[in-house]
């Protein structure tokens, strides 16, 4: 009786222990999963920055990443590899493009690595790229090297090089109203904060294409945003100019067209500019509105520093309007053929120019339809981009690579330059390479002498310049 009971307190220990021992091995491994998870980053944000034919591609991640990269042919291709990484919220990986970068594509490879196939315009070698790891590895840089001239290119180049250290010229693209303040609305409920959105987005995309230029959204999403923050954005990314997109409405159905404001120091310029402001006041002011931080300063040395400031930065403004409204007038109807003037309190900030475009009426009916076409807020889009671009390309702030191109022009530019004869007016159907094959010259030349980045939106009615061939 006593061994029988010994043998089954054996097996009752046997059982146990093995028990315990796959307890403990799942735990350990739970453990190990978990930590796994834990320990994988994101990756939060993918932005392209060009300088002197050179792209960069930065990544950004939210833990530090051990990255790797190959590259392909037939097609080309460069492969980027981050171990451990998820893709996150990544939409700016769909806008990422330019001379070298075709698309982007991306997926998730043993379960937890993350892959981005970047798909190229041209072979590369492994000579060709260069790809390094900083801010404590939370930031993978991938540099591609500059293009090598084929057979085919121009013979002419130009004899100088850039310096490093030119900056861009950066535009704030304020999206008008969200999040709690709606805006106008028109008389089928359409709210103005979800129509200037999408056309801010293709301003500040058309923006970016140029070389030379930066633009950001202060909103990219439905969220209220004050004022104050606005501006706190716009010096936060020290931007040269601010242009705040907006859309009307009126008690009658008549009005229609676009309209550019400029800040007035001494009034409206008309009945509808006075009360375009008091509405968009209303409005902005919900945040509590910003200026220029004078503390500690004199009374008397405030008021000349604003004046100052003012004067300067209304006269800017004034100047980018026409361009604007210039480019604007080639796609919709103008309301005003002059910049009109009010007291807007969202251009209120004295240290950086600025405008307010009112796209359209929504109490109009062929406005409002328009305004709702996606075809159409891309070329209003185009418009806009292309005035304020016009602007800076007369005017371009010290110390920007636009300053130092009108410093050291291009030969090609300046010979297409006194064959003014050779300008062409831009078709609906035309492209760039059709262009160039019509009148005989190389694609890069004609983009050289027309500051065309790769992917630049042709604008029906502009006029290129044709370089000699």
């Amino acid at each position: 009786m006593y061994k029988m009971n010994n043998w089954h307190e054996r097996r009752r220990f046997l059982r146990q222990t093995v028990s315990i021992r796959t307890g403990a091995i799942v735990a350990l491994w739970l453990c190990a999963l978990f930590s796994l998870a834990a320990s994988a980053g994101e990756l939060n944000s993918a932005q392209l920055d060009r300088r002197n034919g050179q792209n960069r591609l930065i990544l950004d991640t939210s833990a530090p990443v051990d990255p790797d990269s190959f590259v392909l042919d037939h097609p080309a291709r460069i492969v980027i590899d981050l171990p451990n990484t998820r893709p996150g919220d990544t939409p700016s990986l769909d806008a990422i493009q330019s001379d070298a970068i075709k698309d982007i594509r991306h997926g998730i490879r043993h379960g937890h690595d993350l892959r981005l196939v970047l798909d190229m315009t041209r072979s590369f070698t492994e000579d060709d790229i260069q790809l390094e790891s900083a801010s404590n590895g939370r930031r993978v840089i991938l540099t591609l090297g500059k293009p090598q001239a084929s057979a085919h290119s121009e013979t002419h180049q130009s004899t100088a090089t850039p310096p490093d250290d030119l900056r861009d010229i950066v535009i704030a693209i304020d999206p008008g109203h969200g999040g709690k303040d709606s805006g106008a609305i028109a008389p089928d409920g359409t709210m103005e904060k979800n129509l200037v959105l999408p056309i801010a987005r293709y301003v500040a995309r058309d923006i970016d294409r140029q070389d030379g230029f930066r633009a950001f959204l202060t909103r990219d999403n439905d969220t209220f945003v004050s004022l104050r923050g606005r501006v706190r954005e716009a010096r936060k990314h020290n931007a040269d100019f601010f242009i705040s997109i907006h859309a009307n409405t009126v008690d009658s159905s008549n009005p229609r067209g676009t309209m550019v404001f400029a800040l007035s120091r001494h009034g409206a310029t008309s009945t509808m500019a006075s009360w375009m402001a008091r509405k968009e006041n209303h409005a902005s002011m919900l945040g509590n509105g910003g200026s220029l931080d004078l503390e500690g300063r004199s009374a008397l040395m405030r008021r000349t520093l604003l004046d100052l400031s003012l004067e300067a930065k209304v006269n800017d403004s004034l100047e980018a309007g026409e361009d604007m409204i210039s480019a604007i007038r080639k796609v919709n109807p103008v309301y005003k053929s002059d910049v009109e003037q009010a007291n807007f309190a969202v251009l209120r900030s004295p240290d950086i120019p600025s405008l307010l475009v009112e796209t359209d009426f929504l109490s109009n009916a062929h406005g409002l339809a328009r305004l709702e076409s996606s075809s159409f807020r891309r070329k209003l889009a185009d418009a806009i981009a292309h005035g304020i671009e016009a602007h800076f390309r007369k005017t371009p702030p010290m110390g920007s690579l636009l300053a130092w191109r009108r410093e050291h022009p291009d030969p090609i530019a300046e010979a297409a330059a006194r064959r003014g004869k050779d300008d062409y007016k831009v078709q609906s159907g035309d492209t760039l390479s059709g262009i160039a094959h019509q009148y005989g010259v190389s694609l890069q030349a004609l983009r050289r002498v027309n500051h065309l980045a790769q992917g630049s939106v042709l604008r029906v009615g502009e006029s290129l310049t044709i370089p000699s061939a």
